[in-house]
C-alpha cells in the first residue's frame, strides 16, 4: 500500500484492483491540478494482481479501509470481486466506486457503494441487438463465464435474443483452463451458429475464436466488456482475432481534449493504448478527487455529493462521458472489432 504514516494533510483514494498504471496517470492529473489550500490528494494502489477468489477481495477490502486517512475506494475491478468487497466498505463507511463492474446486484450492494458502468441487462440488449441488427444472426451459441457477470450477461443477451426471434442453439458455461475444445466440438452437434457470443475472460473468448474458425474456416464472435484486454484477447485468438467484436465503454479515438489527454499519458506511460476499462477507472478515481475538492474529506459528505450528481449537481464530465447516479443509469456502450491487434470502432446506429 502507497503510506500508512498519519498525515492530517492527506485525503487517500484506495485503488484495487486493476491496471495500476491508471494510477499513475490520475495521480500525475490530481497533482497538476492540485489546491495549496486543499488536502493532498493520494492514489493508494493496491499491490496485488487481478482477484476473482471472494476471501482473497474480502482480505483486499479489510486491509485498504485500515488505511490512514482514507476517503473512497475505486475498485476491486470486476462484479465478483467488487461484490464481495463491498460489504466492508459499507460496514466502514467508505465510499466505493465501481468502475466496471456491470452486475445488476451491486445496485444493491449498500449504500456506500456507486456502480459507474451500465449493468449486465443493459449490455446484453446492447450485444443481442447488435447480433440481429448488423450481423444478421438467426441462429447463435453462448458461452459465458459462471460468476455474477457471466450469468448477467448471459441473461441479458438471451432476452434480447428472444425478444427478437435469434434462436439460441446452445448455451454452456466456461472456466479458466477448462476443455473448451470438447465444449464446442459438443455445440456444433446443435447446428451451425451464426455468431458466437462468449460472456468470458480474454483467454477463453480468444481460445472459442480460434477453435470455432478452426471447424467453421470462419467464426463471428462477439464478447463482452470482459475480454477486452489486449494483447491477451488477440495473442489467445491467434489468426482468428479479426473475427471478434468486443462491446466497450469506451474507446481510444476520442476527439474531445480530455480523452486525448488521457489517452496520450497512458499510452507514454505503458506503451499501449487504453482500452474501455482503463477509461472507467480513470474516470472513478478524477471523480473520487473531485468530490475530496468539492465537499472535503468526510465520507458522508463525499457520498451525498456523488448521490446528488444527476439531481442537485450536474453530471461529472468523464472522459468516458457525463457521469451521474440518478436513474436512469447511463447506458452508452459502444462495439469494436480487432484489426491486426489494434481497436476499431463499428457503426451500430440503424
Amino acid at each position: 500500500m502507497l503510506g500508512c504514516r498519519r498525515d492530517p494533510g492527506v485525503a487517500r483514494i484506495g485503488y484495487a484492483p486493476g491496471e495500476r498504471a491508471v494510477a499513475g496517470v490520475a495521480q500525475a492529473a490530481i497533482d497538476a491540478t492540485a489546491s495549496p489550500s486543499g488536502p493532498q490528494i493520494l492514489v493508494a494502489a493496491d499491490s496485488g494482481g487481478f482477484g476473482f477468489q471472494a476471501d482473497v477481495e474480502v482480505q483486499r477490502a479489510n486491509a485498504i479501509a485500515r488505511l490512514p486517512g482514507l476517503v473512497a475506494v475505486v475498485g476491486h475491478g470486476g462484479s465478483r470481486s467488487s461484490l464481495a468487497a463491498a460489504p466492508v466498505y459499507n460496514e466502514a463507511g467508505v465510499v466505493q466506486i465501481v468502475p466496471n463492474g456491470t452486475s445488476r446486484l451491486l445496485r444493491n450492494a449498500g449504500p456506500w457503494t456507486f456502480r459507474l458502468a451500465a449493468d449486465d441487462s443493459v449490455e446484453g440488449a446492447f450485444i443481442g441487438r447488435f447480433v440481429a441488427e448488423k450481423l444478421g444472426a438467426r441462429r447463435v451459441s453462448i458461452f459465458y463465464q459462471n460468476d455474477e457477470y457471466g450469468l448477467g450477461l448471459r441473461d441479458g443477451v438471451a432476452a434480447e435474443l428472444a425478444r427478437r426471434g435469434v434462436a439460441v442453439l446452445f448455451t454452456s458455461p466456461v472456466v479458466a483452463g477448462g476443455d473448451l475444445a470438447t465444449l464446442v466440438d459438443v455445440s456444433l452437434r446443435s447446428g451451425r451458429p451464426d455468431v458466437v457470443i462468449s460472456g468470458g475472460q480474454p483467454a477463453e473468448t480468444g481460445r472459442l475464436a480460434a477453435l470455432f474458425a478452426e471447424r467453421l474456416g470462419s467464426v463471428q464472435m462477439v464478447g463482452g466488456d470482459g475480454a477486452l484486454l489486449l494483447p491477451g484477447l488477440a495473442e489467445a485468438a491467434g489468426a482468428a482475432a479479426d473475427s471478434i467484436y468486443i462491446a466497450t465503454f469506451w474507446l481510444s479515438d476520442a476527439t474531445d481534449s480530455a480523452g486525448r489527454a488521457f489517452a496520450a499519458a497512458f499510452a507514454a506511460r505503458v506503451g499501449r493504448p487504453p482500452v474501455g476499462s482503463d477509461a472507467m477507472s480513470y474516470d472513478a478515481l478524477m471523480l473520487a478527487a473531485t468530490a475530496i475538492r468539492a465537499v472535503g474529506t468526510d465520507r458522508g459528505a463525499v457520498r451525498e455529493y456523488l448521490r446528488s450528481l444527476g439531481r442537485e449537481r450536474p453530471p461529472y464530465p468523464g472522459v468516458t462521458g457525463p457521469i451521474a447516479f440518478a436513474l436512469p443509469a447511463r447506458s452508452g456502450f459502444i462495439m469494436i472489432r480487432l484489426r491486426n491487434g489494434a481497436q476499431v470502432r463499428v457503426e451500430t446506429s440503424p
